[in-house]
């Protein structure tokens, strides 16, 4: 049975997770984790995936077969080499792992859902439009396969600390407040936290009498410093009204509830998280 020594469960960050689809592309991704590993005293796993090529098809004969074998020999050849230099490369740091996993396209979703099961934090690069990575299935996979909140990282992210001044999405829903509690994981001792809300109503349920201010209040009973910035939209979009938040105030994380909507939905609508992982130039936690 595993038991901590005094008996107490632990209630700190110690399992983080980096998913990664080649040391060089993932590189500051990893720099991030390991740093922000180190501050905590945490165990990081490098979840390093392998991508297989996608089968190829419409030869009709021998050809395919063979042409195939040897799309599949290379990329083992070639990832593998680059996952022993870069395992090598750990050897003299004990509290990082490196966790291999050979897969097609399809199945990197499931995998990534799998590896986060045992993490307190999964840290992913920001997929983009550009980008032939899978970091869009090791986020998706993560966070609403896995059930972990995840931090997203711009590829050009170059600071070792975020959340020192933190935007917090609030549309008092359920993610929005699991995002909430889970950011408090992460952020620094006398953090800043400007809670937002967009077109925000008061009521009876939802916001409440006074939009904000109960969850401001509740922010600053876990020694956060906070601030209630309730925006109208006046035309843009949600995530507009968030960057802007997050521009004007320096903010160095958004912290917000993610993929509300069905996922067929979210494929067909620019829904507010999609929006954020394409323009957002400062981290973000998602939480779902």
């Amino acid at each position: 049975m595993f038991r901590a020594e005094d008996g107490r469960l632990p209630v700190k960050i110690k399992d983080i997770s980096v998913c990664m689809a080649s040391p060089e592309g993932d590189r500051a991704a990893f720099a991030f984790a390991r740093a922000f590993a180190q501050v905590r005293d945490a165990h990081l796993s490098c979840a390093a995936f392998t991508i297989l090529p996608q089968i190829i098809v419409g030869y009709g004969d021998a050809t395919g077969a063979e042409l195939y074998a040897m799309a599949i020999q290379e990329t083992r050849e070639q990832m593998s080499a680059s996952w022993d230099r870069f395992e090598e490369s750990l050897s003299n740091e004990p509290m990082i792992e490196l966790r291999r996993f050979e897969t097609m396209q399809n199945r990197v979703e499931p995998l990534s859902a799998m590896n986060a099961r045992h993490a307190d934090l999964v840290i992913v690069q920001a997929p983009c439009s550009k980008d032939r990575q899978p970091h869009a299935d090791f986020l998706e996979g993560a966070l609403l396969g896995g059930g972990r909140p995840v931090l997203v990282l711009p590829s050009d992210w170059k600071k070792e600390i975020v959340g020192t001044r933190a935007v917090l999405a609030w549309d008092a829903s359920r993610e929005a407040s699991r995002a909430l509690h889970d950011g408090l994981l992460i952020l620094p001792e006398n953090a800043t936290v400007i809670i937002t809300t967009v077109d925000a109503k008061p009521g009876d349920t939802g916001y409440g009498a006074a939009p904000a201010w109960d969850i401001g209040a509740h922010l600053s009973r876990h020694g956060c410093r906070v601030e209630v910035r309730n925006q109208d939209s006046i035309g843009r979009s949600v995530a507009e009204a968030l960057l802007d938040v997050a521009t004007g105030y320096e903010a160095d994380l958004i912290v917000i509830g993610g993929y509300r909507h069905a996922r067929l939905q979210q494929a067909l609508l620019p829904g507010v998280t999609r929006t954020l992982l394409r323009e957002a130039k400062v981290p973000l936690l998602l939480s779902h």
